[in-house]
């Protein structure tokens, strides 16, 4: 058998528990992912972007306005692949709705193993989210409880909404799996509130999902990379979020691999996000990774 190695990165420098609020709705919701009536715009134009990074993926950008999907690579935006840390979003309000994490600035006790990165100290969720902290999010999934998982995704279903024998691993590589698709239709919920969480839970995580704000835009997002082969054929690597800028917004769902040697995943997905963003005409600085 395999031997499974997860390994778990994100941008740089980018525990009492209780059943979710009788406030957040009492029924799983089943929401279009966009308006009725919208569609889809297939750009093929898109993959020169991938192929200049040497990488092999889709992206899918949402216009909220005219709930136009514009989506490269139509097939893969509907394959469900590890969410790896991008499940740092929908665990941090699994998280704070159940009462497992009391505040998004509640600190918790490094657990001393030295692993030579940002994770070698005391975190909160704030700082577990900006450092993909898998140790404390390990922590937060045992104080949260099998039990609780499943409640919270017959209320509000991830992906395949699949947890397997341990709630400190499922996330990380299997058995949890979600299209770029359905995170599209997951943040575009979160980021206007209509998830099946308490007002002020998806607000704190809208908060501690931000990673720009400037005077043209604000830019919320996460990150994800994850291997589970030793020759680390089946790496994938996510970032999902979305984009304000004034009165619009556009949610944007993109996870690649490698097509080559020469890719390098920590850069590659940002340059991709930004050239798209760019070939939109919705500009991001250029040398951000």
């Amino acid at each position: 058998m395999t031997r499974l190695i997860l390994i778990i990165l994100a941008l740089a420098g980018w525990s009492c528990v209780i059943s979710p609020s009788s406030n957040s709705g009492t029924e799983a919701r089943h929401i279009p992912l966009v308006p009725s009536g919208a569609s889809d715009s297939v750009r093929t134009d898109w993959g020169p972007i991938f192929d200049a990074y040497h990488g092999t993926g889709t992206i899918v950008l949402l216009d909220t306005e005219t709930g136009t999907r514009h989506v490269f690579n139509p097939s893969r935006a509907a394959q469900r692949y590890s969410p790896a840390s991008t499940f740092k979003v929908y665990n941090s309000l699994v998280a704070l709705e159940t009462g497992a994490v009391p505040t998004v600035d509640t600190m918790y006790t490094w657990d001393g193993i030295e692993r030579g990165n940002a994770w070698d100290q005391d975190h909160s969720l704030s700082m577990g989210v900006r450092n993909s902290t898998v140790w404390l999010f390990q922590d937060i999934a045992d104080r949260i409880g099998k039990d609780r998982y499943e409640e919270t995704f017959a209320l509000e279903p991830y992906g395949n909404s699949l947890i397997g024998p341990s709630v400190r691993t499922f996330w990380l590589g299997e058995p949890l799996a979600i299209s770029a698709n359905e995170q599209i239709a997951l943040l575009n919920r979160l980021r206007i509130g209509d998830l099946a969480f308490r007002p002020d839970v998806q607000s704190h995580v809208r908060e501690i999902m931000m990673l720009e704000e400037e005077p043209e835009y604000t830019l919320y997002g996460k990150t994800g990379w994850t291997w589970t082969e030793d020759d680390r054929s089946d790496e994938i690597g996510w970032i999902v979020g979305w984009i304000d800028r004034g009165d619009a917004s556009w949610v944007f769902a993109l996870n690649v691999e490698p097509d080559g040697p020469e890719f390098n995943m920590r850069s590659a997905r940002r340059r991709i996000l930004n050239d798209v963003l760019g070939a939109m005409g919705l500009w991001l600085p250029s040398d951000q990774e």
